[in-house]
């Protein structure tokens, strides 16, 4: 169902919403597919509107039902907004995704203070200011799922200092908002994914591809859908026992350094 500007249809109120932030991405898209084939609408969240938009009409051409919005999600005031704005539209989403990010890489000596404060803002404190602003209406109604999105690389990675920082500064901001909204019908959970074969890594030098996948117990990438499967089992109702956790998705890498 296209989802237009105009008053909701009676099935558009039924219907449950998840907002998916950083949904222009691969993983976005694979997450968002996952989840509007459980008859969610998504929406899809990017800080560019032609991949959002992109990735939404490929959803509703495919007879689902989606929306793309543009958010800064670094600002809190502009994910205040959104908030607002898809909770009038749509009623208030019982599911937050969090996907966006960046990356700088750099070993210690040549971490700049802007490239630092450029991945933990766009990783860390974007997070904290989605799931601040989504958490009250979950609260509200006694039902939400958070996932957040961390990495292989927070448990450490050469030339990854800004990168692993944010992304175990996610995980520890997970199991803290998961203490304090579980009694609240609430779920916040991680989801830990190691090479994926997304653009950030497929853009990446042959070479360092080669090296990175020898690394792989499974001897490959994950796909974008593999990871996209564990997001929505997080988020489905299935997962209600489930919270504060992080799930590693990464075909052994995490247990096979010593192969």
């Amino acid at each position: 169902m296209v989802t237009g500007d105009g008053e909701r249809t009676a099935v558009e109120e039924q219907r449950e919403v998840a907002v998916v932030i950083g949904g222009g991405g691969g993983l976005g898209a694979a997450t968002s597919h996952r989840l509007a084939q459980a008859g969610t609408h998504v929406c899809v969240v990017d800080i560019a509107a032609d991949p959002a938009q992109r990735v939404a009409a490929g959803l509703v051409a495919d007879g689902f039902s989606a929306s793309s919005h543009v958010c800064d999600v670094t600002s809190s005031a502009a994910v205040d907004l959104l908030a607002a704005g898809v909770a009038e539209r749509f009623g208030a989403p019982r599911v937050l995704v969090n996907l966006a990010g960046a990356v700088r890489n750099a070993v210690l000596a040549k971490i700049t203070d802007a490239d630092f404060e450029l991945v933990l803002g766009t990783h860390l404190v974007a997070t904290l200011h989605t799931v601040r602003a989504f958490a009250p209406a979950m609260k509200e109604r006694g039902y939400g799922r958070i996932v957040n999105t961390s990495s292989v690389a927070a448990r450490g990675v050469v030339a990854g200092i800004s990168y692993g920082a944010a992304k175990g500064g996610i995980e520890a901001l997970t199991r803290s908002a998961a203490i304090e909204l579980a009694k609240h019908g609430v779920t916040v959970n991680c989801v830990e994914p190691g090479v994926v074969a997304t653009g950030m890594f497929l853009s990446t030098p042959g070479e360092f591809q080669r090296s990175q996948i020898a690394q792989i117990p499974a001897g490959r990438p994950g796909r974008p859908e593999e990871i996209a499967a564990c997001i929505a089992f997080l988020a489905s109702r299935d997962a209600s026992y489930v919270t504060g956790q992080t799930l590693t998705v990464c075909g052994g890498l995490s247990v096979g350094a010593l192969r």
